[in-house]
């Protein structure tokens, strides 16, 4: 992730922590699941606009930390590649726990 800013950093992570936060109640394809940018906004970055995030979010597909589709002025469809889960998977060993002691560094 040394390619990415922080706060793209940030965001990844959170959106991690929420997939790790969904299971096991649900599958790991629905809870890898994000709608579009607008839903990631409402979870992440209230207070930031739809076009802030959107553009956050085709950043992270561009440098193949997501996939997601186009439509409607929204990033859509939005998952954390393989490549991200398998980074994500290495470097946070200790779970949940050491993904919110890393996101805490960004408050």
């Amino acid at each position: 992730m040394d390619d990415l800013t922080r706060e793209q950093q940030k965001l990844l992570t959170s959106m991690y922590k929420e997939v790790l936060s969904r299971q096991p109640a649900v599958s790991f394809d629905e809870a890898n699941y994000f709608a579009n940018s607008d839903v990631v906004m409402e979870h992440f970055y209230p207070d930031s606009d739809s076009d802030h995030v959107s553009s956050l979010c085709w950043s992270l597909a561009s440098a193949g930390y997501i996939t997601c589709e186009p439509g409607e002025d929204l990033a859509n469809e939005i998952k954390l590649t393989d490549k991200t889960i398998i980074y994500m998977e290495n470097k946070f060993k200790n779970g949940l726990k050491s993904v919110l002691e890393f996101l805490a560094q960004f408050k």
